[in-house]
């Protein structure tokens, strides 16, 4: 009898209340396309309670007591929306609410990893922008990545480091500006440059694991997305800009960068100038002759918007002359490359009626010019220079991308075509290739199925034709070779995301990758790389099965990613050393041939937020490659295990930091391979800023603080003998306003 006069005493008591209370409802659209936006946080903030929107934008709140609320709506790359609202009897419908798209949605999108701009991710990426890369600057790209999750760096000398992904190098990598191939040839040897310098860079994004999908072949390992702001996206009436100086010890490096834009209401023009210059880098067993580099760079952009479309135009010039350490047993010879590249962009995108209703056109084209020279000093005092190698490259590559309203069970998508071509001459007295006329045409869907408001599914299909016919020079007077083709690739993925707190991916790829001109065609001494390469003109097409997962949890405190991926390749083309000495040269031989070889590994990064001074930073990646055909061995070049932590203290006016890396010994080595230690390095850091927004800036690193000698693995400087820079302390200083 007391229980039953309990029960009914709180219906008494709550019977009111539920009688009175509501369903809140309402409608979320895009306030430029009008059309629904799903997976929309909406929150009451004074009763903590929240959902996401449907697949229609819709959203339902139910047992919502009257009253006065502030309702919370956020959604990546749209401004946030705090709406008040009275809950009674008769207003329990919000209706339709807009959101704008912010202008910062590029900080939180990355858009190397999707053609329509969405949040939702399928693999492994990151970036970096703003203060965060300001911090990381550096004389390169491969210093600025070396040490993130999946990333390491393949160094001859700091110039021509070069990003490798998941044990991936080279040609297997591909590294674009502002969404194009470059047009250099980083990819093609380990002696070449990326042909940008790293301060003009405002954003870099990283998509790990293979892309061939949206980029065509040399995506199978993953993406570097240089982008510049040469052709403003946003901006403000007035001038505004950025001045950077930095310097360096271990190489007496000094480099300065300028950017200024001048913005109208609907048109801008923006320049930007830079110059670095350093000596020989210092190790701790002396130096190492054959590093030294000097660096011009310059670039001018107009851009225009209006009602619905925004675009424009830029060109960039750069000089650089650069070292290579290849005659480091002799003093009075060395090898320089000197290069220089014109390049022109352009970019539109634009608003459309019906159901392709936006469209973005890109284009890069420009030569590219570079000479590997040999440089002797004679008895007397005289230098005498032979041009051992020489390339000339034009190129152009231009994507149109054409996205599509939702439909059916489908959400935004896009339809895409895209075209590259060059022609590459190939010339000097030790022209150890061909040149070649190359040109690709592509076509490529990418779509978006959302199952619910946690969980959607992405798919993809990219059909690629080919064609290389080979361009004769002195050396091969009499060649007619062609090669051509079709591509496909495919890809299908899924993302969940149960709550706000967790989000989890997972992608099945084919991708591939076409032979390069040195692996088909290569045979002779190739100076800057110091190696006698042997190429293989019936070397098929590299295929590439690939699996990859991530799950990524994150709350006030914490930030932890766990990834992994697994890649069967079939006809994997391998630059295997042979062991022996070519008499006239003096350099090893190596010869590409394939085989079957399956890769693997992953990675791990936990971010702790300690108090909201310090934060602990700590990751460890892992890569596993094998030769399972003919050979069963390891494959060359493989990144060894390696473990990163980090301390960092920061607070409104100044930061410092303190980082460990650990980097276990490889002795997962090919054939006439040779292996290498461990080693452990101790690095700090710290900065200053003079304003509370951070416009005023001074950072500081110290690195390799124990000026220990070690030897990379990934580094062609240790197959010469010698060890990687010793201790530096790096000074920047950075302005914007």
């Amino acid at each position: 009898m007391m229980k039953y006069l309990i029960t009914v005493s709180i219906c008494l008591i709550f019977l009111p209340i539920l009688a009175f209370s509501q369903a809140l409802e309402g409608k979320v659209y895009d306030s430029d396309r009008n059309e629904p936006l799903v997976g929309v946080n909406v929150v009451i903030l004074e009763l903590n309670r929240g959902t996401t929107t449907g697949l229609d934008g819709d959203f339902n709140i139910s047992n919502v007591p009257p009253g006065s609320y502030t309702i919370s709506l956020s959604y990546i790359g749209y401004e946030g929306l705090k709406i008040p609202f009275n809950l009674s009897t008769e207003n329990w419908d919000m209706g339709i609410i807009q959101m704008s798209p912010s202008d910062l949605r590029l900080e939180e999108v990355i858009i190397t990893a999707t053609p329509v701009e969405s949040s939702f991710r399928y693999q492994a990426s990151q970036v970096f922008s703003g203060e965060q890369l300001r911090q990381r600057s550096d004389m390169s790209l491969g210093l600025m990545l070396d040490g993130e999750p999946g990333l390491s760096m393949r160094s001859f000398g700091p110039a021509p480091a070069r990003p490798v992904i998941r044990g991936f190098d080279g040609d297997r990598v591909l590294v674009l500006e502002n969404g194009e191939r470059m047009g250099d040839l980083s990819g093609t040897a380990h002696d070449h440059v990326v042909a940008l310098e790293p301060l003009a860079t405002d954003r870099i994004e990283i998509v790990r694991g293979p892309s061939s999908l949206l980029y065509g072949s040399s995506a199978i390992g993953g993406v570097v997305n240089l982008l510049t702001g040469d052709i403003p996206s946003f901006w403000e009436r007035g001038i505004e800009g950025r001045l950077s100086l930095q310097g360096a010890t271990s190489n007496n490096m000094f480099g300065g960068f300028g950017k200024l834009t001048h913005g109208w209401d609907n048109t801008a023009v923006t320049g930007r100038f830079s110059y670095r210059t350093s000596d020989d880098v210092r190790t701790p067993e002396g130096r190492l002759p054959g590093t030294e580099m000097e660096n011009f760079e310059g670039a001018l952009g107009f851009a225009f918007r209006g009602s619905g479309y925004r675009g424009g135009v830029s060109f960039a010039a750069q000089d650089m002359v650069y070292g290579i350490p290849e005659g480091i047993d002799d003093t009075d010879e060395f090898v320089e490359i000197r290069l220089n590249k014109q390049t022109g962009q352009a970019r539109l995108t634009t608003e459309l009626g019906g159901f392709f209703d936006r469209m973005e056109f890109r284009l890069h084209g420009g030569r590219f010019f570079q000479q590997e020279i040999e440089i002797e000093i004679e008895d007397d005092g005289s230098v005498e220079e032979e041009v051992e190698l020489e390339f000339t490259q034009w190129s152009l590559s231009s994507t149109l991308t054409l996205q599509h309203k939702p439909f059916a069970i489908f959400d935004r998508g896009a339809l895409g075509f895209n075209v590259y071509g060059r022609r590459l001459e190939v010339g000097g007295d030790d022209a150890f290739t061909p040149g070649d006329n190359n040109i690709q045409f592509a076509i490529f869907t990418f779509q978006e199925i959302p199952l619910n408001q946690q969980l959607r599914i992405q798919a993809g299909l990219r059909a690629e034709s080919y064609r290389i016919n080979t361009r004769p020079n002195e050396f091969f007077p009499d060649i007619d070779e062609k090669n051509s083709g079709i591509n496909f690739s495919a890809s299908t993925g899924i993302n969940y995301r149960p709550n706000r707190n967790v989000e989890m991916g997972m992608q099945l790829a084919r991708a591939y990758r076409n032979p390069s001109l040195e692996e088909l065609f290569a045979f002779g001494p190739h100076l800057g790389a110091g190696a006698f390469e042997i190429g293989d003109k019936n070397l098929e097409n590299e295929i590439s099965y690939g699996s990859d997962f991530f799950i990524n949890w994150s709350n006030q405190k914490f930030h932890i990613e766990l990834a992994a991926f697994f890649n069967h390749i079939e006809d994997y083309i391998i630059f295997q050393p042979t062991g022996t000495i070519d008499d006239d040269s003096g350099f090893p031989v190596f010869r590409y041939l394939s085989d079957q070889a399956r890769v693997m590994g992953g990675e791990f990064n936990l971010i702790y937020q300690i108090n909201n001074q310090f934060k602990l930073n700590s990751g460890i990646d892992y890569v596993h490659g094998d030769r399972t055909g003919e050979v069963n061995e390891p494959l060359p070049f493989m990144p060894p295990f390696r473990w990163k932590t980090g301390l960092r203290y920061d607070q409104s006016s100044y930061w410092a930091g303190v980082e460990l890396r650990v980097v276990s010994g490889q002795d997962r080595v090919a054939t006439e391979e040779d292996p290498t230690g461990g080693y452990s390095l101790f690095g700090l850091e710290g900065g200053y800023r003079f304003d509370e927004a951070g416009r005023h800036s001074v950072v500081v690193k110290a690195q390799n603080i124990f000026d220990k000698a070690y030897r990379d693995h990934l580094s062609r400087v240790r197959e010469r003998g010698n060890p990687m820079p010793g201790r530096n302390i790096s000074l920047s200083y950075h302005f914007i306003f």
